[in-house]
């Protein structure tokens, strides 16, 4: 396992586990597109990729350019329409896309996410 200073992981915050792929939203992100992050938590260099949570679409940059295969998007379809795990707000947020939505407007000042918006088929994702 790769060990990282405590730098490499502050301003993150966590939303839990897609098949073997941690997936966690990043305090006062420079992308100014609201995305989320997924990313090998083992070895960040391994595996790394940015998805859009507006779209089903990548929003790839410097270091995060992989792609998930069909079993991959499936289990991001899977976790994003999943229920929240910590009981404390399972009340709160229909489903796992909500609280990133969630995670995303509180740590992200510049952009917010739209309320109109509606979670993206990632199965479809581009």
């Amino acid at each position: 396992m790769k060990l990282y200073k405590h730098s490499d992981i502050y301003g993150m915050s966590r939303v839990g586990y897609s098949g073997e792929l941690e997936v966690y939203v990043n305090t006062d992100d420079a992308g100014n597109i609201p995305h989320f992050h997924l990313r090998d938590s083992d070895d960040w260099d391994k595996f790394h990729t940015c998805i859009k949570i507006e779209s089903a679409e990548y929003f790839h940059h410097t270091g995060k350019e992989g792609t998930l295969n069909s079993k991959q998007r499936k289990e991001l379809y899977d976790f994003m329409n999943a229920p929240v795990t910590v009981k404390k707000y399972a009340n709160k947020f229909s489903n796992n896309w909500e609280l990133v939505c969630f995670l995303w407007d509180i740590n992200n000042s510049n952009v917010s996410i739209s309320e109109n918006v509606n979670m993206p088929n990632y199965l479809k994702l581009k």
